[in-house]
């Protein structure tokens, strides 16, 4: 790991070891920052190890594992998060009590952050139905575990906005190099030539580099402080056109199979239990199938963003979805 230079603003991201947080880290170091991640105890990620930055092992739920992480810090990026697939008592652990805790630090200790940026998603807002498209005003009713938490830190962050310069971004289905949850396991099915049919729905996606530029821009717009904003490309997708998209990124003709959520839900179960008993990752999870297949419409409007800050996804869900396969392959993940 290289030294850090001196005198440069010096940012503060959690979750830097998973998927945005090092995407993040990296467009961050581009820009001049001086970056500080922070990783889970005995964490290990590849993504990381040969990036300027500093690397503090802390747990978000353990308060006092943040101090250190916190010393000079004038912004932080809070992604640090459990996704499904975990406890419902862990999963709220983390992103509620884990953001508090990390808000509780900042205020024990004085610092003068000029902005908190933290990492939401569409989840904390639930399901639209058919014809809606959910803004940032849009009244919540999260279906998941992990919306919920997201929703009961939005709404602690809120609480706090007089004190510390809060911005909150909601993410959708986020893609790209790195990515293993989501779009990913529609990457794995797709690859085996299977097409599952899961009749009418709608989502919007994010391209990676879009995601984390919005994110800085976001924390850098004295305009989005105290405020919330959805970010990602604005087209919705339909399932069609994801599934389209996908096969023809990795170059596959598929054999169309329509499954009811059901057989699909039970299917995932074992998948799951083999995964468990092999030590390997499932070929997909049933907090997938659950979010995006039970569930059909997850369209949200980014007029806002744009408006006050300038945000533009630059990658269309095509030239994105290629050079995501194009990574999964050469890296031998599918």
């Amino acid at each position: 790991m290289k030294g850090i230079l001196k005198n440069k603003t010096k940012v503060l991201v959690t979750g830097v070891g998973g998927f945005v947080g090092s995407h993040l880290a990296e467009a961050l170091i581009k820009k001049g920052y001086e970056v500080v991640g922070l990783l889970a105890p005995e964490e290990d990620s590849p993504w990381i190890k040969n990036l300027d930055a500093a690397f503090i092992y802390g747990d978000i739920a353990d308060k006092g594992s943040l101090y250190k992480a916190l010393e000079g810090i004038t912004y932080i990026y809070h992604l640090a998060a459990l996704l499904g697939g975990s406890q419902s008592e862990k999963i709220y652990q983390t992103n509620f009590e884990g953001t508090k805790n990390l808000v509780d630090v900042c205020l024990d200790l004085g610092i003068k952050l000029k902005r908190f940026l933290f990492a939401s998603s569409v989840a904390a807002m639930g399901p639209a139905q058919k014809k809606e498209i959910f803004d940032e005003e849009v009244r919540c009713k999260p279906v998941s575990d992990y919306g919920k938490s997201k929703l009961l830190a939005e709404q602690f962050l809120s609480s706090v906005k007089i004190r510390l310069p809060i911005t909150i971004v909601r993410l959708p289905l986020v893609y790209g190099p790195r990515n293993f949850w989501g779009l990913f396991y529609l990457y794995k099915v797709i690859n085996k030539r299977i097409r599952i049919d899961i009749g009418e729905a709608e989502t919007n996606v994010g391209f990676i580099t879009d995601i984390v530029n919005g994110m800085i821009s976001a924390s850098e717009s004295p305009i989005a402080a105290g405020k919330t904003y959805h970010l990602g490309e604005d087209k919705a997708y339909s399932s069609n056109e994801v599934m389209n998209i996908i096969a023809k990124a990795l170059g596959k003709k598929t054999v169309r199979l329509k499954i009811p959520y059901s057989l699909l839900n039970l299917t995932t179960l074992f998948f799951e239990l083999y995964a468990k008993i092999t030590g390997t990752k499932p070929v997909i999870q049933r907090q997938a199938i659950t979010d995006y297949f039970k569930y059909r419409y997850w369209r949200i409007d980014m007029n806002k963003a744009k408006r006050e800050f300038g945000f533009e996804a630059k990658v269309p869900f095509e030239a994105g979805a290629k050079i995501t396969a194009d990574w999964y392959k050469k890296e031998g993940f599918i």
